[in-house]
This record gives C-alpha cells, structure tokens and sequence, in this order.
C-alpha cells in the first residue's frame, strides 16, 4: 500500500504535525488499521479506502494509536486532501470531499494551502476555573473570568479554556492526579484547548493537551471549536472574524492555521486553513 508523511498546518517541513496516509488498494480490516496507527505512533494515521464516489467524496477513516479510531480531526482531514489533490487529482482539484464519520467534509485548495469547512459548534458542559487550575498547575486567577471554560465540539470536543497572559501558556505543566481526575469526570473530553490573545490583537497563541497526557503541536479541531467559541462569545465583537493562531511552539513544532468564521441567525460558517508538507512516501509491506 502507498503511504505518505506529510507536516500540516506547518510553513516548512519537520514543523506542524505529523500525519501517516495510507492509500489501502487492498482489504484492510479494523485490526490492521489499528496496528499501523500503533506502529507509527503518530497522534493519527489515516486510511483512503476508496475511489471517488457518487457523492463526490472519498472514504477515509481516522485512527489514533492508543484510543482507536475517531470520527472527525483537523490535521488528518487537511492533510489527507492535501495528498488526494496532488497524488490522485494531480493537482487539478479546487476542492476535495471526504466522507468521514462525522460525515462529509470540503477543504478547497487556497492562498492558505488547505481549507476545511467544519460542522456548526455544539456547546456542552461549563467547567470550573478550580478544576482547571488545578489540572495544569497554574492559579485560578490566570484563567479569564470574563468567558467560560466550556466544552464545543464541531466534530471533535474540546474544553476551550481562556487565559490571561502568553507567560500562563508557556508554565502550564500536567499534574497528573488532577489531571486524570478531571478527564474521568469528562470523558467526553479529547483535548482542552487554552489560549491567549491581546485585547484588539487578531493573533493568538494555543496549546492543546490531549486526554492521554500528549501536547498536540497543531489542532485543526480544537481550532474550529475554538472559532465557534469567538463568535458565540463575541470576542472579537460581532460580525465575520478572521485570525492566525500559532500552537506547538512550545514543544519545538511551531504550527500555523488560519481561521475564518462567521454566523448569520442559524447558519455557522466555520474555517481552518494551512499549509501541508510532504516528508517521505513508500509502500507499506
């Protein structure tokens, strides 16, 4: 089978995060999905399963290598429609469709890279600023008091948590007893996502610690859920909002994305863009 490594949301290779994309043109049971996931040990593995179909889209799942396959995530879905447009449209394609669990999703080439439309935010459970705090060792009067710390999901949860200075992102450390008693009470939790940004300023800065205890340097999901969060809180006051958020360079894997949302009564526009290197390709054996 054909696989490629590719760094997404990166402005060069060896920054972003890292993706495995396989190309199955042979029958690949769950097991065996799960076992490659495992062996690249990325945070996920992707599998094309099919040709284009009727619908236009392309058949792709998604795995992580410890907690099994997953319905929807950002950097799997923008990098695996960076290589179907280049490997199998030959570059020809304005836009890509893959059916996902979550359903069908469209990223559009752009002066971004790669654009993915994400489903309307779902907002769910408030969480305490303590309990936070508490998780990742830092005071409870670093987190912003002014907007919740609330689940959203726009295909993938995440607990979106607001903090008061880019000194706060920098110290955060998991206290591993907290942090495991948090994630048991939420286990609809995948990742918590905090950011910050100055007042007036259109440039944030994220890091995103995953339920398993791993930092993810790029996180096109908890991006999303983070855009749909702006525009219910009006953070950046009313109307289309667009801004750049830059995570991972914390952990040494500075990422780029490139957001885009707005919402008119009822109907969510939601956007997550960047761009996609490829590293390596070969044949699975």
């Amino acid at each position: 089978m054909k696989f490629y490594i590719l760094d997404c949301f990166a402005q060069e290779k060896y920054q972003g995060n890292e993706l495995l994309v396989v190309f199955a043109d042979r029958p690949i049971n769950e097991r065996e999905q799960q076992n490659i996931a495992r062996e690249i040990n990325f945070s996920e593995t992707t599998f094309v399963l099919s040709d284009k179909q009727a619908n236009g889209g392309y058949d792709v799942r998604i795995w992580t290598p410890n907690a099994g396959e997953i319905p929807f995530a950002g950097h799997p879905t923008l990098g695996t429609a960076y290589i179907i447009q280049r490997v199998i449209e030959g570059g020809k394609a304005e836009e890509v469709k893959l059916n996902l669990k979550v359903g069908q999703i469209v990223v559009r080439t752009s002066q971004n890279g790669m654009t993915m439309t994400q489903n309307p935010p779902v907002f769910g459970t408030l969480v305490k600023k303590e309990e936070i705090a508490a998780a990742f060792e830092i005071a409870a009067d670093e987190i912003c008091g002014d907007y919740p710390i609330q689940l959203v999901s726009t295909g993938l949860e995440s607990v979106i948590v607001p903090v008061k200075s880019r000194e706060c992102l920098s110290r955060l450390k998991v206290n591993p007893g907290k942090f495991r008693e948090y994630i048991n009470r939420m286990p609809e939790c995948n990742c918590n996502h905090l950011f910050f940004t100055k007042t007036g300023d259109h440039v944030i800065s994220a890091r995103c610690i995953m339920e398993d205890f791993v930092e993810d340097p790029a996180t096109g999901s908890a991006n999303g859920n983070l855009a749909g969060y702006m525009l219910q809180y009006n953070y950046f006051g009313s109307g289309p909002i667009s801004y750049v958020v830059y995570q991972g360079e914390d952990m040494g894997r500075k990422s780029v994305l490139h957001i885009y949302a707005e919402k008119r009564k009822d109907d969510w526009t939601i956007e997550v863009g960047g761009n996609c290197f490829i590293v390596a390709s070969g044949d699975w054996v």
